[in-house]
């Protein structure tokens, strides 16, 4: 081995949460300048200089011989070095890349300075500065890696020790565990601004053509780095320049260019519906040359498809035409006959054929209308069964299941009984209760979700403006703009085969400031703020249908009962850095601050009722109602009266105003001790307040007396 470095690295994190937020966006170049002998030359001087745009970049050797040039934006550079004495030399094609330190050596050969020899050569493959492990991804990569719906962040799964965790994890965090942390462990940053919210995950996705470089930190960071105990992943979005350069595209996926799945064709079932078109172009160029330079693109992105057929149980064609027949012959202002109307299932099944009376035990009868939180088979006597404790319909309800069943006026009598042992005979035109009143069937919905999110139906636009005032102050501002609808939203599978819908609308704009100023050769000073908006709106397609399930499995109504609901969170972000060059010390202070306010709004009016099963619905008679303002229609005595004894009136809306103040402070030295050894020293304090609720709408539970948990649960006082 030529070269050994021993790299310590000491961080002191005082804690831990779910953000990053640093200066890393920008490279850095590194290196010795030695004469012939290897002896090292002090004071020569050092351009690195970008053709591109002609941005330069200075910095003096020190007594050891050793150069750096700090805050270098990504771009392919010219490094010039001058002392006296000796030739002048130059390495061009020399590549910055994002957060990494460039090491590149200079030996000089003794002439006059008039003389140049030019040199060839990258920087050192192998990272020689600092002990951080980490994967850098060229834009040549990016452009050219074959990527599902173009999303950059799928290239965190290049990393070492990165996993994809889909279908087995379920958190924020593009499916990818790093380094055996939890998803939401990682953070994100665009231009060195943090890109997640408090609960994990990306909130913008750059678009693809607009990415410089994508680099995924993995162990050992700097103090600086901020507080995310996982990856830190850094991506930076392309600058203009002098030459003016732009891209167009447009990618398509549609279902009649692939084949069908071997066992679709075995089955005769046809292609599912896939259309995703996205289409943009860029453009880049100078305003003002040499100093005011603009990238802009835009995008749009279509996508259709239909969920994958899902095997369902749902009521018979026969049992909803004699609902809803009944309840036009009655006028009993049936919502179940209303709800069979207006949202039939859409496809057709086959017959589940159920037992007119329970000969069976409890686990394997298939009876309709029973109590199925009854203990015994003969509690499962029949549905119409007024007696206490079958069912407990009140008169109203008995009528409406009479208007479908048929029941004669002395049957009605009878059943009224203590006995209620009878079965009442069938009259004319009523459905037979031995025939089926269900059937499977499949359920098949259009949609707009797809696995990641990386098709979707929106519009993106970028917009990056960089002003090189002088050699000593550069200016850069950037914002990105993400909108994203859905009319299907994530619909539950049964409930979607009638027609509902839960559309969403999702706006995830985000902004950047930054200015650097280089106070002298040794002395830089970043400063940025950053800007990240999280707001997602859940909507209902039909808002006046409440949320309806069956404990037998069959085909549910309505949407979520906690639509319609509304997220938005505002992360602001302010940072400032210093970088101090003294001697063979590489010093960094900085301090962060983020600022969350999240406004949400959790709707609960809209209430959930559950039923046993289509007889049940059909007499109006759930067994359970959840939130919302309760209408008083299941005050006991309830069917299942232990689990709802004493309904009250439910809040309809729940609003919340989440604060709280993030603080980070640092401190981080690279000591080059000799050419084989450095040292990479850093501390960190953070401190993360408490969230609080600016409205004063936080509760707080106190259990209160009682002799057991629920009494105690019962009796607890809820300040607010």
């Amino acid at each position: 081995m030529k070269r050994l470095q021993f790299c310590l690295a000491v961080f002191a994190v005082l804690a831990l949460s779910f953000s990053a937020f640093a200066q890393v966006q920008n490279g850095q170049f590194s290196g010795t300048v030695t004469d012939p002998t290897g002896a090292a030359i002090a004071n020569a001087k050092v351009e690195v200089s970008n053709p591109a745009t002609e941005l330069n970049l200075f910095a003096t050797t020190n007594s050891s011989g050793n150069y750096t040039v700090k805050e270098v934006p990504a771009g392919v550079y010219k490094i010039t070095v001058e002392a006296s004495g000796f030739k002048t030399v130059t390495n061009a094609g020399v590549t910055a890349n994002v957060g990494t330190i460039s090491h590149v050596d200079f030996k000089m050969q003794i002439g006059k300075a008039s003389e140049v020899v030019e040199v060839t050569g990258e920087a050192a493959a192998v990272n020689t500065e600092d002990s951080r492990i980490s994967t850098t991804v060229s834009s040549a990569q990016i452009n050219n890696l074959p990527l599902n719906g173009r999303n950059v962040f799928d290239l965190m799964q290049m990393d070492t020790g990165a996993v994809n965790v889909m279908g087995v994890d379920f958190e924020q965090g593009h499916f990818t565990v790093v380094n055996g942390l939890r998803e939401d462990f990682s953070g994100y940053l665009v231009n060195g601004v943090s890109n997640k919210g408090l609960s994990g995950a990306v909130v913008n996705t750059p678009i693809q053509d607009t990415v410089e470089e994508f680099q995924q930190l993995g162990l050992n960071l700097s103090a600086q780095y901020g507080s995310s105990a996982g990856s830190v992943v850094n991506l930076v979005t392309k600058a203009g320049t002098n030459a003016w350069h732009g891209s167009g595209w447009e990618y398509i996926r549609n279902n009649a260019l692939d084949a069908n799945y071997f066992f679709n064709n075995q089955a005769s079932v046809a292609k599912a519906p896939l259309h995703f078109n996205q289409f943009g172009f860029t453009l880049g160029g100078p305003i003002v040359k040499d100093k005011l330079f603009f990238f802009l693109s835009l995008q749009g992105d279509r996508f259709s498809s239909d969920a994958v057929p899902t095997t369902i149980t749902q009521e018979s064609q026969a049992w909803r035409t004699a609902v809803i027949n009944a309840n036009n012959a009655s006028a009993l202002n049936s919502t179940a006959a209303t709800l069979y109307s207006d949202f039939p299932t859409t496809n057709k099944g086959n017959p589940v054929f159920l037992s007119d009376s329970p000969t069976t035990a409890v686990s394997t009868d298939t009876y309709f209308g029973f109590d199925p939180f009854k203990g015994t088979v003969a509690n499962y006597s029949n549905a119409l069964c007024l007696q206490n404790g079958f069912g407990g319909y009140t008169t109203l309800q008995h009528q409406k299941l009479v208007s479908i069943f048929g029941v004669t006026p002395t049957d009605l009598a009878n059943l009224a009984g203590t006995t209620c042992t009878s079965v009442p005979a069938l009259q004319p035109g009523t459905i037979d209760r031995s025939a089926s009143i269900q059937e499977t069937s499949v359920s098949t919905f259009g949609t707009q979700t797809q696995s990641l999110g990386n098709l979707f139906n929106g519009n993106e636009g970028s917009l990056r403006i960089d002003y090189n005032r002088n050699t000593n102050n550069r200016f850069y501002i950037n914002v990105n703009y993400l909108r994203e609808t859905d009319s299907f939203g994530a619909c539950p599978t049964s409930s979607c085969a009638r027609g509902f819908a839960q559309p969403t609308r999702s706006l995830f704009p985000t902004g950047s400031l930054s200015f650097v100023h280089t106070f002298s050769p040794t002395i830089l000073n970043e400063l940025r703020v950053g800007y990240t908006q999280n707001n997602v709106i859940d909507s209902v397609k039909a808002s006046g249908v409440p949320s309806i399930g069956f404990a037998d499995g069959t085909a549910a109504f309505g949407s979520y009962n906690g639509y319609p609901q509304q997220f938005k969170e505002n992360i602001y972000t302010y940072s400032d850095m210093v970088s101090i060059s003294h001697g063979n010390h590489n010093m960094k202070v900085g301090v962060d601050f983020r600022r969350n306010i999240e406004n949400s709004e959790f709707n609960i009016a809209r209430p959930s009722y559950y039923f046993y099963d289509q007889v049940g619905f059909a007499a109006d008679a759930p067994y359970l109602q959840v939130n919302g303002v309760d209408p008083g229609i299941c005050k006991a005595p309830c069917p299942v009266s232990s689990y709802n004894p004493d309904p009250q009136a439910q809040l309809s809306d729940n609003f919340r105003h989440w604060r709280n103040l993030e603080f980070g402070g640092y401190f981080q030295d690279d000591w080059k001790i000799s050419k084989r050894l450095t040292l990479n020293l850093g501390m960190r304090y953070d401190l993360y307040q408490r969230h609080h609720e600016e409205a004063g709408y936080a509760t707080t539970f106190i259990v209160g007396p009682g002799s057991n948990l629920l009494g105690q649960i019962k009796n607890a006082n809820v300040p607010y």
